[in-house]
Parts: C-alpha cells; structure tokens; sequence
C-alpha cells in the first residue's frame, strides 16, 4: 500500500473528491492522511498564490476545507507515546558508587598519613567518579524477561 500512499500524497485530487473524505478512508493511518492533507494544502497555497498573481484559469482552491481537514484530524490524533525512563542506569549508578569509595579511599589515606588534605580527598573522589562511571558503561545490562 505504500506506492499507492505514495500516489495519494503527489496528487490527492486524482483519489479524493473533498479533503473530508481523507479523513474516513479506513486503510489510511493517522500518518498518511496527515501526510496527503499536508501535500493538498500545500497545492492549495500554490493555486492560490498564482491565482492572486492571475496566473490561473480561475479554478478555486481548497485550502480552508484541507486546513479544517488537517484541524479535524490533528483533534482525533492518537496520544502521544510516552517515553519510559530506564530502569537501570549503570553509568550514573557506577560513577556514584566510585565516586563514594574515592572519597573513602582518600579520607583512609588522609587519616593514615596524618595529614588532613582537601585536594587528596578531591583526587580520589575524582579518580574514583572516573573509574566508576567507566566500569559502569562498561557493564552488561541484565536482560529482563520478555513477556
């Protein structure tokens, strides 16, 4: 049927009388009667444009019934499909993770040491974030069972 959507889109006047009946075809998806009403006003404008230039035998233009067409249909539009956010975020949950043990790492450092220093603690919270986020894009995503 793609072909003959095709063919419907480049001259919707040969397959349809009124830019209504676009809208009761029943083998036409929200997509492809959006798509031939697009492509009909689009010839609209331009017959109306040369008619105002007086470049045309006369014929009146459909825009105002394909524009209430494509008004009609935008209203009947199926919702929108929401996006589900992921459940699993290995890179986010990976760079927390190293980012945690870096700072413990330079805070057992610190105290071992017995000096007491912010950039050595900010060293290896840095290094660990890295190092976290890294083997957190790195890891497979457990697969979910199919239903």
């Amino acid at each position: 049927m793609n072909t003959q959507v095709d063919e419907m889109v480049g001259h919707p006047t040969r397959h349809f009388d009124a830019p209504k009946e676009v809208l009761t075809h029943p083998e036409l998806s929200y997509s492809d009667k959006r798509r031939i009403l697009e492509s009909w006003k689009l010839d609209a404008q331009r017959l109306m444009d040369s008619t105002s230039e007086n470049m045309t035998g006369g014929e009146e233009s459909d825009l105002r019934e394909v524009s209430r067409a494509l008004v009609e249909l935008k209203n009947t539009a199926p919702p929108p499909v929401a996006i589900q956010p992921k459940r699993n975020a290995p890179v986010g949950s990976g760079m927390t993770i190293g980012a945690l043990l870096g700072a413990g790492v330079g805070l057992v450092v610190a105290a071992a040491t017995a000096t007491a220093s912010v950039a050595l603690i900010a060293q290896t919270t840095v290094a660990g974030l890295i190092v976290g986020g890294v083997a957190g894009a790195l890891r497979r995503p457990v697969r979910e069972p199919e239903l």
